[in-house]
């Protein structure tokens, strides 16, 4: 997530869209003001910055995770926080009336059949984690999918300004530059991909009842996007 006063912008980070590609590359452009969150690999990359808490406990949040299980994200206790998958709503209550109103707001979907695959072998073959496959992963409603609806949305309202299609990011690139000013440079660093094992065309992945499943899930982005299987 980034908030960058100098060009006037919110970026909400949502999953699997090239979102860490995208900080990665518009992080070192940003002004010392601006807010870049962290990923876990690059607290020490000098990208991350003004994040915070601030508080006594934020000093410790970030690099331990028994701190994060005591503590949720919101909690008093711990502070104004800005973090990576941030939903657009907390983003609105923690700056000011002013900057919400006037920065351009925008994110990046991806169509959610093929969201769901990218995301089940991130977690499989990225991170080493044992899933069922991917058929029960999907039908068992105990696993978590990436919907990102939440992030951009409050109920049925839309609260960004733009939502960029995935498969479309030369033409959001080429937008940010002209419409914002931002200098990005293409192509975009390489960040969390590669995971390409045992590969298919998304659709070959999905039968009848996870197909229905992951359509029932994400009504909203498909409405709002248009998507189709």
């Amino acid at each position: 997530m980034i908030i960058s006063h100098q060009y006037r912008f919110i970026f909400i980070k949502t999953h699997k869209t090239a979102g860490s590609s995208l900080e990665m590359a518009m992080g070192p452009l940003c002004g010392a003001d601006d807010v870049i969150t962290h990923m876990e690999d690059n607290l020490d990359s000098g990208v991350p910055r003004n994040y915070g808490p601030g508080s006594k406990l934020g000093k410790y949040y970030n690099r331990h995770k028994l701190v994060r299980k005591l503590v949720g994200k919101h909690s008093p206790l711990l502070g104004a926080f800005y973090y990576e998958h941030m939903p657009a709503w907390r983003v609105k209550e923690l700056v000011a009336p002013h900057i919400w109103q006037s920065y351009f707001k925008f994110c990046v979907e991806r169509n959610p059949w093929d969201k769901v695959v990218s995301y089940y072998l991130w977690k499989t073959h990225g991170q080493s984690r044992q899933l069922p496959p991917f058929r029960d992963y999907v039908l068992n409603k105990t696993h978590r999918l990436p919907t990102d609806g939440k992030l951009y949305f409050n109920n049925e309202n839309l609260l960004v300004d733009k939502v960029y299609e995935f498969r479309q990011l030369g033409d959001m690139l080429t937008e940010l530059r002209d419409k914002l000013g931002v200098p990005i440079s293409e192509p975009l660093p390489r960040e969390k991909t590669g995971i390409k094992a045992d590969r298919k065309p998304y659709a070959d992945y999905y039968d009848e009842q996870t197909r229905a499943r992951v359509a029932d899930v994400y009504q909203r982005e498909i409405a709002l996007m248009q998507y189709r299987f």
